[in-house]
């Protein structure tokens, strides 16, 4: 498990001289460890790097006789990870269901459309005074 999640390298470390997501993945791991019937994970994969993320998630994946509680912002994680999910606002559930029902019920997603007169601009003009546009 520490060779999987790129962990093997700290093995001789104090837990508290990890990095933050170091400290995530070890905790994770540790729970993961005991193959547990119920498991709790809060934000397992905030601070993680993405090929770690990814191996997390196979593990999480193959606790296929555990109940897995998770909560994340990551909406590409809930739908990899989760038979269900629920959608909280403001500590209140606004929706649950399936991956694939929230997905075909709430997921219309944002349409951009973008018109430019590149009249007496470049392009390279035209993409910069777009970027600096941007939120």
């Amino acid at each position: 498990m520490l060779k999987t999640l790129d962990l093997d390298e700290y093995r001789k470390f104090r837990a508290s001289d990890l990095s933050g997501g170091n400290k995530r993945k070890l905790s994770v791991a540790m729970t993961l460890l005991v193959y547990p019937v119920v498991e709790f994970l809060d934000e397992p994969t905030c601070g993680v790097d993405p090929v770690s993320r990814k191996h997390l998630f196979q593990m999480i994946k193959r606790l296929s006789s555990s109940a897995v509680l998770m909560t994340t912002h990551r909406m590409e994680e809930a739908e990899r990870l989760c038979d269900l999910i629920a959608i909280m606002v403001n500590g209140s559930i606004v929706c649950y269901g399936s991956p694939t029902y929230l997905m075909e019920t709430y997921g219309g997603g944002y349409e951009v459309i973008c018109a430019v007169d590149m009249g007496k601009s470049n392009e390279n003009e035209v993409r910069r005074q777009l970027w600096n546009k941007l939120p």
